[in-house]
């Protein structure tokens, strides 16, 4: 099972694709998995111990922010109300 990750309650970041799989809202079966993975090795200080201050952004952060942006832009705005089911 795919793990959240702290990005908040399950109902509103997943969703299922046409092959009844859970993922990211937006983002496919393949991508969802490749950002849980990328969200683990970045988590991980000593993942990048040769980056300088001013390289802080590696290509798996690159990659993990782009997958991120692709979420958000296909996900529900916030409402800050109680979910309506």
């Amino acid at each position: 099972m795919l793990s959240s990750g702290g990005m908040g309650n399950e109902d509103d970041i997943y969703e299922r694709d046409a092959h009844g799989n859970l993922v990211l809202i937006g983002l496919t079966f393949a991508e969802t998995e490749e950002f849980f993975r990328l969200d683990a090795t970045i988590a991980d200080p000593d993942s990048f111990p040769s980056l300088s201050a001013d390289e802080w952004r590696s290509p798996d952060e690159r990659r993990w922010l782009e997958l991120f942006k692709k979420h958000q832009a296909a996900s529900p705005p916030f409402s800050g109300g109680p979910k309506q089911r």
